[in-house]
């Protein structure tokens, strides 16, 4: 599933090929991923101008000249591509947005876990897809990031996935972050105490940071708005690399299932029930 390193690379994408354009005409293939009517989709995306490109969490959302917005989420499999030429229309493509200029922006989706939306914006409230994610791990202060941490009683992994409590990261980045940090992925955020909460929060911000610089990481589906893979897989120092050398002591990485996903780590880097990291 892409991840905020994914989604941002995709918004940046956006913004440089997309924003200002008007939207000429719109083809449609009805299926689950569309949460509006095609009747409404036709009727109220006609002719409206793309006035702003945001991300939050792994949401896109797109702003419309009518004050309307466009809510995207590619789920696992879900892509966007910008097309500067008409292709045919695939078994696995959804929605396409023709622009006055006669470029197209296209949604496919192969497990049709992903979502199209079209909502109304209002400056004064959030939008009801929105209301509940957390902060922006790049966004949050290291004191706040603590704060908001300390606060819960499960495990850290667990807690770094719940979109509720910070917005943004998944799996990969889970993995990624607490490797930085040298911290268990079963350890519980209550046993961290403020030190490690703070070295964990500059891990966050470390390997978000990399990740989109290297365009987020192809390790299944993913493909930028140019149909071209991201290249931070190729910096992966925990995740999918079980049975391989720990890049920091040689330790074989190890995988473990938790909360139903395969967590990698170092069983000496990262040592587990609150005992301290050995040092480098």
């Amino acid at each position: 599933m892409p991840e905020l390193p994914e989604v941002e690379t995709i918004a940046r994408g956006l913004r440089k090929t997309i924003l200002g354009k008007k939207i000429k005409s719109i083809k449609l293939s009805p299926c689950r991923i569309l949460q509006n009517s095609t009747v409404c989709l036709s009727n109220k995306l006609n002719r409206q101008k793309i006035t702003q490109v945001k991300r939050r969490g792994k949401n896109i959302i797109l702003h419309l000249s009518g004050d309307d917005v466009i809510i995207i989420h590619l789920g696992m499999t879900g892509q966007l591509l910008f097309l500067t030429n008409k292709t045919p229309f695939g078994k696995h493509d959804h929605i396409e947005l023709r622009f006055s200029d006669n470029t197209f922006l296209r949604f496919s989706d192969i497990r049709k876990f992903g979502k199209f939306k079209l909502a109304k914006f209002s400056p004064q409230k959030k939008l009801d897809d929105l209301r509940e994610l957390g902060p922006e791990p790049l966004e949050i202060t290291k004191d706040a990031f603590i704060r908001l941490l300390q606060k819960r009683k499960g495990k850290i992994k667990t807690t770094l996935l719940n979109q509720r409590v910070i917005a943004g990261i998944g799996n990969i980045y889970a993995d990624e972050t607490l490797f930085e940090a040298k911290i268990h992925p079963e350890e519980k955020v209550c046993d961290l105490g403020p030190s490690r909460l703070g070295k964990l929060h500059q891990a966050v911000r470390k390997i978000l940071k990399k990740a989109i610089q290297a365009g987020g990481s192809s390790v299944d589906d993913y493909l930028n708005l140019e149909g071209i893979k991201g290249f931070f897989q190729l910096q992966h120092k925990a995740y999918g690399r079980e049975g391989k050398p720990c890049t920091r002591c040689n330790t074989k990485i190890e995988r473990i299932v938790l909360s139903q996903r395969s967590s990698y780590f170092c069983p000496k880097c990262q040592k587990s029930r609150g005992s301290p990291p050995e040092t480098d």
